[in-house]
């Protein structure tokens, strides 16, 4: 069962070099990209996208338990710089308390929501380069999706995001990824530092058979990791996972 996964694994991998038509190019001849400093504080919302930058989606909710509702921001670049062999795609993760009449900027990511495609895969899959799956604020907390999903096989990553100590943490991560008849949740609690992993392997419609896996335990050392830490979605080895 354990090859099963790594061939999973292996499959969507492979397939994040998938390119599709791009919808807008425009040349870094530098080969650099520099994301705008945001500023520190502003009356509308809106007013945190800089030129030649636009807000795609917003959400509210209080997430430093003032009762006041917060905002999450995703903003998104008018064009796509050229990179080596593709296109990459900038947008920046926007965090902003309401404080009196105005919003007060509290966090900007600029890479964890970003995405490239690059050119000349020869891929076909339905896999698309931008693995952002959306956000939403539950019972005070951040939640973002990630999605990847191509030629039977498929991941599923949440990330849970709390305000404490000043500052935001990935306080759990749920994985969730299915190949053909076998499914895999790997399932992390960094509050607690425990984790969960179950599996099912069902070979037998392809003359195999049936196995199943449980585990459980304690995270190594003190987990607890800043949101600004994580680079990009699944980007470091998530502790307990090698089995």
């Amino acid at each position: 069962m354990k090859r099963i996964f790594t061939i999973l694994a292996l499959v969507v991998i492979s397939q994040m070099s998938t390119v599709q038509t791009v919808f807008s190019q425009k040349l870094d001849t530098s080969g650099l990209f520099t994301y705008p400093l945001l500023s520190k504080n502003e009356r509308k919302l809106d007013d945190f996208a800089p030129k030649n930058w636009e807000v795609t989606d917003t959400i509210s909710g209080d997430l430093n338990k003032d009762g006041i509702d917060d905002a999450v921001l995703i903003l998104r670049y008018q064009d796509s710089i050229e990179i080596n062999e593709g296109f990459r795609y900038p947008r920046i993760l926007v965090i902003a308390f309401k404080i009196g009449d105005h919003y007060e900027l509290k966090l900007q990511h600029n890479t964890l929501i970003e995405f490239e495609r690059l050119a000349g895969s020869g891929n076909t899959g339905d896999f698309d380069g931008d693995t952002f799956d959306g956000i939403r604020i539950e019972k005070g907390v951040l939640i973002l999706n990630f999605k990847w999903d191509i030629r039977g096989a498929g991941s599923l990553l949440r990330y849970v995001v709390r305000y404490q100590s000043n500052d935001f943490y990935l306080i759990g991560a749920t994985s969730t990824s299915g190949y053909h008849a076998s499914e895999s949740t790997y399932d992390v609690n960094y509050s607690t530092g425990r984790y969960t992993y179950d599996a099912t392997d069902d070979e037998r419609g392809f003359g195999g058979t049936y196995s199943e896996l449980h585990k459980k335990g304690k995270l190594p050392g003190n987990a607890l990791k800043k949101l600004n830490e994580i680079k990009e979605p699944g980007n470091w080895n998530l502790p307990g996972m090698n089995f």
